[in-house]
């Protein structure tokens, strides 16, 4: 089986899951500053994966045919 790929523009699972570790990341940067007492690590690691996994499950693709 020989597949197409239309173009090297990456898929949009790939693009929201990049954004949403971004924001992830901007976000414990912003606590970590600005309320340094509220600031866990843990709390970020945990995160991260869900946020990822949930953007992935919610965003749609175009079908690579």
């Amino acid at each position: 089986m020989n597949v197409n790929q239309p173009s090297a523009r990456p898929t949009n699972k790939l693009t929201a899951a990049t954004i949403g570790a971004l924001t992830v990341s901007l976000v414990d940067l912003g606590v970590r500053n600005l309320a340094s007492d509220w600031h866990d690590p843990n709390v970020t690691a945990a995160l991260l994966p869900i946020v990822v996994g949930v953007l992935g499950y919610v965003i749609k693709d175009a079908p690579n045919t």
